[in-house]
């Protein structure tokens, strides 16, 4: 039997009921064309011992990288593995329905155009994470906004750009299924983005090809919980800056024309965005990544240093 789809499992430091529930998910999938690695990026935990049971189908593959590689070094080293038409990454804490790869595999296999498909899911809270109310606000975005069936790839982008990039449309990497010969176009993850790397992979993505949603119903959660990178990035603050380098990367992508004179103006107006914000984690006393941290605000202000300052001045006195 060919495999289908090759599934990436990245770990760091899981919780071992999250990780057995999440390859339970594969397990339980009624598409049998499938081949998991899990790829553990250095974790302090016996990994390996939490997924020993699996491993006796020859289906199920473990590596451990030496030495930490980060979220998008952990991701790319998965890209790695693998020839299978289809890519699906599912994270050690997310959950599918039985149904989930037979629905995200079918619009790829009927039409060639088709790059990406991006599966409705909801999001499954725990321990009160501080970041609900954000994804409640995507959550619903998507359901306003989302159409079931096949967009454009370009068309679909020129609304995200009007949209100033917001929210993460597409969604996280456990819910969108990418085809091989796309994926080896766009080239590797971002491994400089703490939080938006996946949003600046589907940019990519939405150059080279068309986006299919399922959203008739939901196919899997995406469990929100306080020791998540997500939440950890939030409270940090890491990736504040990171929708601005989406769109100076996007920019350098474009050619000159309308798509890209629109991509200019969000990105100057999402610098007052990311002024305003940056602001008002200072002012509630929580942390706000320096120059040196993230070399984001520093390469930015020299870069634009008129439209840094503008847009500093606007949220200052707005």
């Amino acid at each position: 039997m060919d495999t289908l789809v090759n599934i990436y499992v990245p770990t760091y430091e899981p919780k071992p009921e999250h990780l057995k529930a999440a390859l339970n998910c594969i397990q339980a999938q009624t598409e049998k064309r499938w081949m998991v690695l899990i790829h553990d990026d250095c974790s302090k935990k016996d990994v390996r011992a939490i997924v020993e049971p699996y491993l006796s189908d020859p289906r199920f593959e473990f590596s451990r990288s030496p030495e930490r590689l980060g979220i998008g070094g952990n991701w790319n080293a998965c890209l790695k593995h693998g020839v299978a038409p289809y890519i699906q990454y599912l994270f050690q804490d997310d959950l599918w329905e039985p149904e989930y790869l037979a629905r995200a595999i079918d619009p790829l296999v009927k039409d060639e155009r088709i790059g990406i498909v991006s599966m409705e899911h909801t999001y499954q809270y725990e321990d009160e994470p501080p970041s609900q109310n954000m994804y409640e606000v995507l959550q619903e975005t998507r359901k306003k906004i989302l159409k079931e069936g096949k967009n454009d790839g370009r068309e679909f982008l020129r609304m995200w750009i009007q949209r100033e990039l917001h929210p993460n449309l597409i969604g996280e990497p456990s819910f969108v299924m990418i085809r091989r010969s796309l994926q080896m176009k766009a080239g590797p993850f971002a491994e400089d983005m703490p939080q938006f790397l996946d949003e600046e992979y589907w940019l990519r993505c939405l150059l080279l090809g068309d986006v299919y949603f399922a959203m008739e119903s939901s196919s899997g959660a995406f469990r929100v919980h306080a020791a998540a990178a997500s939440a950890q990035n939030e409270a940090s603050g890491a990736g504040i800056y990171d929708r601005l380098h989406c769109f100076e990367r996007l920019i350098t992508m474009l050619p000159k024309g309308e798509l890209r004179v629109e991509a200019i103006q969000a990105r100057n107006r999402s610098m007052e965005s990311m002024a305003r914000k940056f602001l008002t984690r200072l002012k509630a006393g929580k942390k706000v990544p320096g120059g040196k941290e993230s070399g984001s605000l520093t390469s930015l202000a020299l870069k634009h240093p008129f439209l840094s300052a503008r847009a500093f001045l606007k949220a200052l006195f707005s």
